[in-house]
């Protein structure tokens, strides 16, 4: 048989072998009649026997089939879509695929169940960790949330009890619920504070199922109530041994990291006594004192935290400085809390350029410094001075500064501020507030009349902080207890030393002059006294210009130089400003400079 018959004869068998097979019959057949399925819907698979063209259909619009048409034995998807029903409310729902023999209309019908759902709530994680301290801005977690009912949070300890150093962000989305019985998704934001122990704290947070009107509510159908929790871990915070130099060193570091120092703090290798703005006591005798920390400045940091806790243990310094705070104008909502309020053994504080407002200093704090001798308030964001702050809280206090407590420079305050005081104080700040303390307005103006009153103060600095007004009048403040001066006065302090003896100051002058005046003693001790580049206007009272320290303050820089215009429109300035201080040394003619008595060079 030559090659050619042997291809003929192959050809022929396979045609007829295929021909067979063409006309052998597959019955009509699926594999499944009943499919049971979860709330969540999905897909499930069937095998179709045919030996023809099929399609295929379902009664309800929730179930889908993927091919709907088919032409012999295949596989078929059915896709069935989540529920939006409760199981307290629909025990199931069914429906029905069919599919059906082109040919012969012969059909067979699959029984689909879905379930409904119960309450849910769902956690993408229940266990997060947090670290002891981290900058205010990222003192946050996150929780990814999937429910189908309202809930609200509850946040306890352990032991169940109630805690308040975890709380919801305030700008959390809402749960919406569109989908009926469908789960849907949010995220949580979890703001956390500073942990100041030294061993690890556990909370949990508790997501409470509630129905439209807040009531708790069981899980369905089993009727358990489940509270799905959160437990957050926070690590300790480092120890500190109390009343040591240790305890000291230890406290600095946490300090200046907390307050995110741009110098990034000290080098812990050296010793405290090598270290930029600490002095520690040497030799008191004392060893409670011995070695510690007696001063500390803080200075250029970045922070949106009131004081760090750890300030309490720097219980033997005399003392601390805290300035400059990053963007400090724009600061808000800063509480200086009361770890700050331990350290009653103070004598000087500074706290400046900090973004402290009228709300950020705790009552605790007026009446917690027994000791303290100077004050420093000054470039913060204050719109008054803190009632607190007075000679009854604060009996050795003999320097006060507060200046420039503005947020921002305006030069003509009477657009701003006309029927509009508290925006304006609000965006401005300044110690704006001043001028409608009634007490100072009776007596003309914005000045602190109290501050007057406050014969221990030897400074005083108010400078640029939208003060306005009148200065008080000499006939208002003897009207007012205040006494004249004498020629004979003579202020001796504490330990009997001799701070201010008029008399001695008038030699060579005009010793009669104040037996012709009435002029008010204010502020007797005063050495420094600066209310410059105010909005201050009127005239000059003579309890200022013939105060017996005048020639100290530096009048012409400190205190005559006003700048812009007050809420009225009128320019800032003192009327009646003398042009030189020859009036002052003609009264007080012993404190006019004499080059006859100078000292030789020789």
């Amino acid at each position: 048989m030559n090659i050619f018959t042997k291809i003929t004869v192959l050809c022929v068998a396979a045609a007829v072998s295929f021909a067979c097979r063409q006309n052998e019959q597959i019955d009509f057949n699926l594999d499944s009649d009943n499919l049971e399925i979860g709330a969540e819907g999905g897909i499930r698979r069937i095998n179709v026997s045919a030996s023809g063209a099929w399609t295929a259909s379902a009664n309800v619009p929730w179930i889908t089939i993927s091919p709907a048409n088919g032409n012999g034995s295949q596989e078929c998807q059915i896709i069935v879509d989540s529920t939006i029903y409760y199981l307290a409310d629909e025990a199931s729902r069914s429906g029905v695929v069919t599919i059906m023999e082109s040919e012969t209309s012969d059909s067979r019908d699959i029984n689909v169940k879905q379930a409904g759902y119960g309450y849910s709530i769902t956690l993408e994680e229940d266990e997060i960790d947090i670290p002891e301290y981290d900058v205010l801005s990222d003192r946050w977690f996150d929780v990814k949330v999937k429910s189908n009912v309202k809930f609200d949070l509850a946040f306890k300890d352990k032991a169940g009890e109630v805690i308040d150093w975890i709380e919801a962000d305030e700008d959390n989305p809402e749960l919406e619920l569109t989908k009926g019985a469908r789960p849907r998704s949010v995220t949580l934001r979890f703001d956390w504070e500073i942990n100041q122990h030294d061993e690890d704290r556990i909370a949990k947070i508790e997501f409470v199922p509630v129905d439209d009107n807040g009531a708790p509510i069981a899980y369905n159908p089993s009727n358990v109530a489940r509270i799905d929790t959160v437990k957050v871990t926070q690590t300790s915070a480092e120890p500190i041994v109390e009343n040591t130099r240790q305890g000291d060193s230890t406290s600095l570091v946490a300090i200046s990291r907390a307050l995110n120092e741009w110098s990034g703090g000290w080098d812990t290798t050296q010793p405290m006594e090598m270290w930029s703005d600490v002095i520690l006591w040497e030799n008191t005798g004392d060893r409670q004192k011995d070695g510690r920390v007696r001063y500390v400045r803080f200075f250029m940091f970045n922070t949106e935290d009131g004081l760090p806790y750890q300030v309490r243990y720097l219980t033997a310094a005399e003392e601390i400085v805290f300035y400059s705070n990053e963007n400090n104008t724009l600061r808000k909502d800063i509480d200086l809390g009361e770890d700050i309020c331990q350290l009653g053994q103070l004598k000087r504080l500074t706290i400046s350029a900090y973004g402290l407002d009228d709300n950020s200093i705790p009552e605790s704090f007026y009446t917690s410094f027994p000791d303290l001798e100077y004050l420093n308030l000054s470039s913060n964001n204050f719109t008054a001075i803190p009632e607190g702050i007075n000679p009854v809280n604060f009996p050795k206090l003999h320097a006060f500064k507060m200046s420039n407590n503005q947020r921002s420079l305006v030069y003509d305050t009477q657009n701003a501020a006309v029927n509009n005081d508290e925006q304006f104080a609000e965006k401005y700040a300044g110690l704006f507030n001043e001028n409608k303390n009634p007490e100072n307005a009776d007596a003309g103006g914005g000045l602190p009349l109290r501050f007057l009153r406050w014969e221990k103060l030897d400074t005083l600095q108010l400078s640029l902080n939208y003060l306005q007004g009148e200065l008080p009048t000499d006939s208002y403040l003897l009207s007012h207890n205040f006494e004249p001066w004498t020629a004979d006065y003579k202020l001796i302090d504490e330990e009997g030393e001799e701070i201010l003896n008029v008399a001695d100051s008038l030699k060579g002058g005009n010793p009669e002059f104040f037996q012709t005046r009435s002029i008010p003693r204010v502020l007797p001790r005063l050495k420094s006294l600066a209310i410059n580049l105010n909005r201050f206007t009127g005239a000059l009272p003579n309890w200022i210009l013939y105060h017996p320290n005048l020639d100290l303050w530096d009048p012409y820089t400190l205190l005559f130089n006003q700048e812009g215009r007050d809420r009225e429109g009128t320019t800032a300035g003192f009327s009646g400003t003398p042009s030189n201080l020859n009036y002052y040394y003609d009264v007080y003619g012993n404190k006019k400079y004499d080059p006859d008595n100078a000292p030789s060079d020789e």
